[in-house]
């Protein structure tokens, strides 16, 4: 295993750009931080580019032979220089982000989707795909306004599911309905403090059919764009002295009433 103990290495260098969005989104590459991260990748078959193990690393982790040579020993000082944590951890790569497109989000019958508009916050986002993935949604749909899925903070929050789910990234929201309906016809819905439709209780809906499920930030709501392209406007019941709940929150009842209507099975 190759060493690197110089802070002016140049790969650590360019490793370290990628805590800045341009640089991910320039090189294609992002952070995994921390042993269960760079595991999960390694056992999922992501694209690696680069490991990065510390001196005191003493777990038990199987690297791939055509990863050896991409491998480096290197100092605490190093893996803090490229950290995005407070507490350096003690093994850290860089992987190549994932492709996907809108017809790879209909590969399974009677789809469940999630559109995410002008989510703001990563921690967020990284917990409505963890969310999303354990509840066997098909995949997600993000706003252009919507926060970098690639964001450090997004990768720790899903606990490293961003690659298990297609995630597509969309431009034209206010022909969503119509771009998806070329795949397969699907209700929408949307959740919505008011509207012109008529609200209806979440768990009213039958979700046992192609679903599209949109959700917006916890400031401002769904936009109008995608507002007026529901079939139906969800209401989440609650104590009237609590203003609204917490995005993840919002979507995770939602997604489990779908989930339960599905036959889940332990």
């Amino acid at each position: 295993m190759q060493e690197i103990t110089s802070l002016q290495n140049n790969l650590v260098k360019q490793t370290v750009l990628l805590k800045q969005k341009k640089n991910r989104t320039a090189s294609n590459l992002f952070l995994i931080e921390g042993f269960k991260g760079v595991k999960e990748a390694l056992d999922s078959g992501l694209k690696i580019d680069n490991i990065f193990i510390g001196e005191n690393f003493n777990k038990e982790l199987d690297i791939p032979e055509n990863l050896k040579d991409k491998a480096y020993k290197v100092t605490d000082h190093i893996l803090g220089k490229i950290a995005t944590t407070d507490t350096a951890p003690d093994i850290i790569a860089t992987a190549y982000q994932k492709d996907y497109e809108l017809k790879d989000i209909f590969s399974v019958q009677c789809p469940i989707i999630l559109v995410l508009d002008n989510i703001k916050d990563p921690g967020n986002l990284g917990t409505i795909i963890r969310t999303a993935t354990a509840s066997n949604v098909s995949g997600i749909i993000l706003t252009d306004e919507t926060v970098d899925l690639y964001n450090p903070k997004t990768v720790r929050a899903s606990a490293f599911n961003i690659w298990k789910i297609p995630v597509v990234k969309i431009t034209e929201k206010s022909t969503i309905k119509q771009q998806l309906n070329k795949f397969e016809s699907c209700k929408f819905a949307a959740t919505a403090l008011k509207g012109d439709k008529k609200l209806q209780l979440y768990s009213d809906i039958d979700y046992n059919q192609p679903m599209v499920l949109m959700f917006g930030s916890e400031s401002h709501g769904i936009s109008d764009e995608l507002a007026e392209q529901a079939d139906y406007l969800l209401t989440i019941p609650m104590n009237n002295q609590v203003e609204s709940l917490n995005l993840s929150v919002s979507t995770g009842i939602i997604l489990y009433e779908a989930f339960k209507q599905r036959s889940f099975k332990i």
